[in-house]
């Protein structure tokens, strides 16, 4: 009865791993299968110890052991192209949670707050404002917290900024938010211990595009004369880099393209956010089109994509990286290997290991002084 219980449970993770779920709590579950591929594996060999004598089983385990090992090993070439390093130990644990000062809530703009988590040591250190995700009709600072502290613990400090949210305040209301912000993080930069010039932003999700169309816009201007203001009267000026964690970018595919079944009501986040679809309203989802501005000299973009994104998919992340490419921009993309939305959010996961990896090199590389 014991190896029959441990196979069925391996298989049932192997079935949540590799088939599509049409629901958001099997979404969930598929999540955490994938994340816990290795407990899957466990439980299979677990299977295949005890299943003496029963050589269907042993073969059933033995199967089951290595389609749940599958994302696992998906992750090590990923890690090695980048020549990081994988914790086993922090996937089993977690990890410790970096230990830095925060200051929460607090007030850049009437109105707009954010959270500080200050970089040891005697700055002006480089900076990092992270745009949080949502659907843009939800979400609020602090929804990566651990990740905010592993930034700042390497030498950046974060502002984690809140923005207004649609529909009571639809496009462009975050990117003015965020460019508002922006600029007075700059003028209290003595205060906050950062060097205004060494500023990139970061974006989650919805944040995400936030992040690409508030770092491009500030960008010397190509042909076009677009525009977006800040919410605020303070000067801008460009960031020095931009990063893109699973970020929608090409909206109008977006919307007549929906995720099947739409569980998370991407069709209605977009129209609550732009004003209704793109016939309706082709000017909102133009400029809320990261590509639309790669006329300009864009700051360089990592693009961070999971491999297997239902949601947001992989090609919003190519998409870009070629529109990019083709004005020969700087833009490094990676796929995370079985990942789908919101990959990041556990911690020690393979996926967070990864990009919180990367994204520390692509910061030292591009905040470094000239």
């Amino acid at each position: 009865m014991v190896p029959r219980v441990l196979l069925v449970l391996s298989l049932a993770q192997v079935i949540l791993i590799y088939i599509p779920l049409p629901t958001w709590p099997m979404w969930m579950a598929r999540f955490a299968a994938i994340e816990g591929c290795l407990f899957g594996s466990g439980l299979a060999l677990g299977a295949l110890a005890s299943a003496g004598g029963q050589p269907i089983l042993q073969g059933l385990a033995v199967l089951a052991a290595l389609a749940n090992a599958v994302p696992a090993l998906s992750a090590i070439p990923a890690f090695h192209a980048e020549h990081l390093p994988f914790s086993p130990l922090a996937w089993l644990t977690g990890g410790p949670t970096d230990d830095v000062a925060i200051d929460r809530d607090v007030v850049l703009s009437p109105g707009l707050k954010a959270d500080i988590y200050r970089a040891p040591g005697e700055g002006p250190h480089p900076f990092v404002m992270v745009v949080h995700g949502g659907s843009w009709r939800s979400g609020d600072k602090g929804d990566a917290s651990r990740e905010s502290r592993a930034f700042a613990a390497a030498g950046f400090t974060v502002i984690d900024v809140a923005y207004r949210l649609a529909p009571q305040f639809p496009f462009p209301a975050g990117v003015e938010d965020v460019t508002c912000m922006l600029g007075r993080a700059r003028e209290r930069a003595a205060d906050l211990g950062i060097d205004p010039a060494r500023g990139a932003l970061l974006g989650r999700s919805a944040g995400a595009e936030i992040a690409l169309v508030t770092a491009y816009s500030l960008a010397p201007a190509g042909a076009s004369t677009d525009a977006i203001l800040p919410a605020c009267d303070v000067s801008v000026a460009p960031v020095r880099a931009v990063i893109s964690l699973y970020g929608p970018t090409d909206l109008a595919w977006a919307y007549h393209n929906p995720f099947v079944p739409d569980v998370v009501q991407g069709t209605s986040a977009l129209e609550d956010y732009l004003g209704g679809s793109p016939e309706a309203s082709p000017d909102n989802y133009r400029l809320a089109t990261p590509m639309t501005w790669t006329d300009r000299d864009v700051p360089p973009t990592l693009l961070i994509h999971g491999e297997a994104e239902r949601c947001v998919r992989p090609s919003n992340a190519t998409k870009l990286q070629q529109a990019l490419l083709a004005r020969n921009r700087d833009v490094k993309l990676v796929l995370v290997p079985f990942a789908d939305h919101g990959f990041d959010v556990r911690p020690g996961g393979f996926g967070t290991q990864l990009a919180r990896g990367v994204i520390v090199d692509f910061l030292r590389a591009k905040l470094a002084p000239l």
